[in-house]
This record gives structure tokens, sequence and C-alpha cells, in this order.
């Protein structure tokens, strides 16, 4: 719970500069969930949202919320196992993907987060965690990019395990705010 409270006071804080500089952008991601080194789930879905504005120079500052699920297995021998949910609350600094601007935008990112990771009849997991990866934004119109994105989350889980996964969205992002 203070882990969320620290967020959202983060994200109260950090928002209201990024309105005040260049065009601040909106956007909604959907796409796949693929585990990594675990057996005991299936590739599943996310879906998010996020804000984007320009920091400074090359940089973007990106807070995000992701709500995911992972699929349910059957292992020979065991039986069926419900998939769990993995949602993520955080921030990724990006390289490139500059708002506002028409053609296409590569760029590169790093974040971290809150990661909250929770499977029927188990307990809730609340823990740090962290990302990268990188996509391609493409400025269809100054208010508006089409975006394809791959992200490698890397989440803290029971004593020194982690959970790994891959996510790969695809999104609209829209822009408002001064010129």
């Amino acid at each position: 719970m203070k882990r969320k409270v620290i967020v959202w006071i983060l994200l109260v804080t950090v928002l209201p500069i990024g309105a005040m500089a260049d065009k601040t952008g909106f956007g909604i991601v959907a796409g796949g969930l693929y585990p990594v080194a675990q057996e005991d789930q299936e590739a599943g879905k996310t879906v998010g949202a996020k804000f984007r504005f320009r920091l400074t120079g090359p940089l973007v500052l990106e807070p995000n919320a992701n709500f995911g699920s992972f699929g349910d297995v059957t292992i020979d021998g065991v039986g069926s196992r419900d998939g769990s949910t993995m949602n993520h609350y955080g921030l990724d600094v990006l390289v490139g993907g500059l708002p506002a601007a028409i053609g296409p935008k590569p760029f590169a990112f790093i974040g971290g987060g809150v990661y909250t990771i929770k499977r029927e009849g188990a307990t809730t997991v609340n823990k740090s965690g962290w990302s990268f990866g990188a996509g391609l934004a493409v400025g269809v119109m100054k208010i508006l990019d089409i975006e394809v994105r791959g992200r490698f989350n890397i989440a803290s889980f029971d004593g020194s395990t982690s959970k790994k996964s891959v996510a790969v969205t695809g999104g609209l992002i829209y822009y408002f705010g001064k010129e």
C-alpha cells in the first residue's frame, strides 16, 4: 500500500511539470505478455495507459500503468494451474521518441516501478522491479502517434527469485497542450 501511495504522489507532482512543458501525450496500449523461464503459466495479455512528455534534449519521461494476466497451463503429471496477474505502475525514461513530431521516431527506454503479482489461492506480492526495451513511434500527425514496443520486465519475487516476462504492445498516443 505504501508503494502505491508513493507512486501516486510522484505522478501527481511530475505530471503538472510535464503539462507546463511542450506537448503532453496520453496513450493506451495493448498486446501480449509472455513469461520467460516460467513453466507454470502460458502467454497472456496486457493493457495499459501512459503519459508522455519531453524532459530535456532527447529524453522523454513516461509515467505508466500496465495490467496483465498470464494464461492457464496444464502440466503433465500435475494438472492444470491458473495463470497469475501481473500489474505494474512505473516510470520510464526514453531516449528518442520525441513527442508531437511527424515521422518515424525510434526509442530505447529503462524504467522502474511497483509490480503486483497475484495467483488464485496464493498471497498477493507487491515488489519493486525494473524494465527495459525499445520501440518505434510513428507520428502520423503532430497530435497522434502509432507505437509498437517490446518490454522486458524483471519483478522481484519471493526471496532472491524474480518473475521475468516480455510484453509486446501496440498503441496510440494523443498529444495536447501548448505548442
